[in-house]
């Protein structure tokens, strides 16, 4: 029982990560007439940044091992992310259903890589 509490731990540490890359579709994808939605979006990212942190500090207690793949990983979401949500914040609404396909997907190639290296030692360390 203990391994699959921390197999889902270590989960809910990635799906943090993969809320917060998934940032800037929800701010492009925002309603036009509201600013509540604007201030709605920015606490969510605060609290995913909280979150991101709660699990690196987590691990850095609980297995120390998988804190430094861990930071990797947030801190090239937040870089790549980061930039991504500045862009979309400069970026129009979408009006329209059509264009909810946005066409092409905003770059994660080093986010990618670097969960994918962090899934590595999760594994290795289960």
């Amino acid at each position: 029982m203990r391994r699959e509490h921390r197999a889902k731990t270590l989960a809910e540490a990635l799906t943090a990560v993969e809320e917060y890359l998934e940032t800037p579709y929800r701010i492009r994808r925002r309603p036009a007439s509201s600013d509540l939605i604007g201030q709605q979006l920015t606490d969510e990212v605060s609290s995913l940044l909280a979150r991101m942190a709660f699990h690196q500090a987590w691990l850095q207690i609980e297995t120390s091992s998988l804190a430094g793949p861990y930071a990797i990983l947030v801190a090239t979401a937040r870089a790549e992310g980061g930039a991504q949500m500045s862009l979309a914040w400069q970026q129009p609404p979408i009006r329209t259903d059509e264009g909810m396909n946005l066409g092409s997907a905003y770059p994660r190639d080093r986010s990618t890589a670097a969960r994918a290296a962090c899934i590595e030692m999760m594994r290795r360390r289960l």
